[in-house]
């Protein structure tokens, strides 16, 4: 009888979760309507994958002017394979970007969330795109501080050491729940202070400063950061093993079977293997987070930032969009010489640098300016046609790296063929078979033969670049 009433009991209880759970979606789906449904069909038919995901220094941040990261790199992957292109949103608070994913602002989230049972009955997980755990992080008795008179006498290896002490957690962190039911399953009182205004490095940087005594934190990160902070110890587990995930919309079901399908397969391959090799198990240091270059500390691109900065007004761009195009014509080496002739930062042909130099300035600043002036030689000789702002950095790109006359021919092939030939998606396509007889032998062609692929890909490389740098790096 006893365990009869036991199981009546647990089936009532089971029943009631269930109810609960099922309730939540319903009110989920309900207050955001049914007739704004977007699953993969609707990504599909807009081509393009729209995501939030937050930076760190796995999985999406820029090294001396190259965004990198484990999860950018799969996203790649990801819309390559499915012919979309990858448009990102940077938000580091989980809490905003679930919020922003139930509002239809983003399709997909890969903010390194932790699968928890709350977010779970909010949102759908993915397959585990990667495992972590959370450790603590503390300054190795009688270690020495660059800064800060903070003293540990010994490390916490007992959770029950815990009493009185102050961990901080980034903001946001699916630690913070977890961190206050542990303080009161050890009816120890620790407390726990939510940052929200720096990254997991950063904290970590302190705690080896002596600002701080005790972060908690994804231990991959903190294994980074130990290459570079050698007087902290990472060896006290907080947490089990926990998956990390991305996230969709519970009525996403075609998108995530999509997600799912496409990451067990890409999990199992050599090109995640090699990204794990890159960003997490790595002997050797791939980024140095104390850089000035790393964007999650103080975020600069390059060594020329402020005069890039200075030298954009001539022509009107964003200083990030000048830095774009350096990166990908020297990796800002004043020294690179192309097997062309063209040398310096912006590389550019000794006419050309000549053509544009101004006397008063010298060095990089002087290539920089005569590269602008240039680029502003090649705006103002745009035809009327390119009206479109987006499309007119596009042709100008094009036109640095292999002159206006094959462009204005990619143009004429346009406007030949019943196509815009104010449009980059229509002239890039002739740009491309400039290389093709059937083209280059056209009429309307007057400069002849030139392999215009490389100059599209040139061209879709410093925009996509940009879009990273918007990103990540302040104005």
């Amino acid at each position: 009888m006893k365990n009869f009433k036991r199981l009546t009991i647990f089936l009532v209880i089971a029943t009631i979760l269930l109810f609960s759970f099922l309730l939540v979606r319903y009110f989920i789906t309900k207050d955001h309507g049914s007739d704004a449904k977007r699953d993969y069909k609707e990504i599909k038919k807009d081509g393009v994958l729209k995501v939030v995901i937050s930076t760190n220094p796995i999985d999406y941040f820029i090294y001396q002017g190259q965004p990198m990261g484990l999860q950018l790199e799969m996203l790649e992957q990801f819309v390559s394979s499915h012919n979309l292109t990858l448009e990102i949103i940077v938000e580091n608070d989980p809490e905003k970007g679930i919020e922003m994913l139930m509002n239809r602002e983003c399709d997909l989230l890969a903010q390194t969330v932790i699968n928890t049972a709350d977010r779970d009955l909010i949102v759908d997980f993915t397959t585990p795109v990667r495992q972590t755990k959370q450790v603590l992080v503390q300054r190795v008795p009688n270690a020495k501080s660059n800064e800060g008179n903070q003293s540990i006498d010994t490390l916490i290896r007992d959770l029950s050491d815990l009493k009185s002490k102050t961990l901080y957690v980034r903001k946001g962190s699916a630690n913070l729940k977890s961190l206050n039911n542990l303080a009161s399953e050890l009816i120890q009182n620790f407390y726990v202070i939510e940052i929200d205004s720096m990254p997991d490095e950063q904290l970590i940087k302190s705690v080896s400063d002596g600002t701080i005594s005790y972060v908690v934190c994804d231990y991959n990160i903190a294994k980074i950061s130990q290459s570079y902070f050698s007087n902290i110890d990472i060896e006290t587990d907080l947490s089990f093993p926990q998956n990390i995930s991305w996230c969709v919309r519970p009525e996403s079901v075609v998108f995530l079977d999509t997600l799912n399908n496409w990451l067990e397969t890409y999990i199992d391959s050599e090109d995640y293997d090699r990204l794990l090799r890159k960003y997490i198990n790595n002997n050797r240091i791939l980024v140095d987070i104390n850089s000035e270059f790393y964007s999650g500390n103080e975020g600069r691109i390059s060594a020329f930032d402020e005069i890039l900065k200075k030298q954009s007004k001539i022509i009107g761009w964003d200083w990030r969009l000048l830095a774009s195009l350096i990166y990908e014509e020297s990796r800002f080496n004043p020294a690179a010489v192309s097997w062309a002739g063209a040398s310096g930062i912006m590389q550019l042909l000794p006419v050309i640098a000549q053509k544009y130099s101004d006397p008063e300035l010298t060095g990089t600043e002087a290539e920089i300016h005569a590269g602008v002036k240039y680029l502003s030689f090649l705006y103002n000789q745009l035809p009327t046609q390119v009206a479109d702002s987006a499309n007119k950095v596009m042709f100008v790109l094009a036109a640095y790296n292999i002159g206006p006359g094959h462009v204005e021919d990619a143009m004429r092939l346009a406007t030949k063929y019943g196509k815009d030939a104010g449009s980059w998606e229509d002239v890039s396509y002739y740009l491309i078979n400039l290389s093709n007889p059937k083209f280059y032998n056209d009429t309307a062609v007057h400069h002849g033969y030139f392999p215009g692929m490389y100059s599209v890909d040139f061209a879709n490389s410093i925009a996509n670049r940009y879009k990273h740098y918007v990103n990540i790096i302040p104005e």
